[in-house]
């Protein structure tokens, strides 16, 4: 059983077609990033990245403390 994982997928990310872009599992959660290029909601921040993209780092970072804050 699996948990406590999120899927990004961007749009622009050649991989995008072998990536997990449902789930049904409560505990996994799947980010769309229509913006999205492979990796970059997991580089540093800047300035001019897409609005998909701010708003995916936002995602999992909440979805993150969800699970700290449920497991303490």
């Amino acid at each position: 059983s699996t948990s406590n994982i999120v899927f990004s997928n961007g749009g622009l990310d050649p991989w995008r077609a072998g990536g997990v872009l449902a789930s049904s599992n409560p505990k996994i959660t799947v980010v769309d990033i229509p913006e999205g290029a492979h990796h970059l909601d997991l580089m540093f921040s800047d300035p001019r990245d897409p609005a998909s993209v701010t708003q995916a780092r936002r995602t999992e970072i909440q979805q993150i403390r969800a699970w700290l804050h449920r497991d303490a």
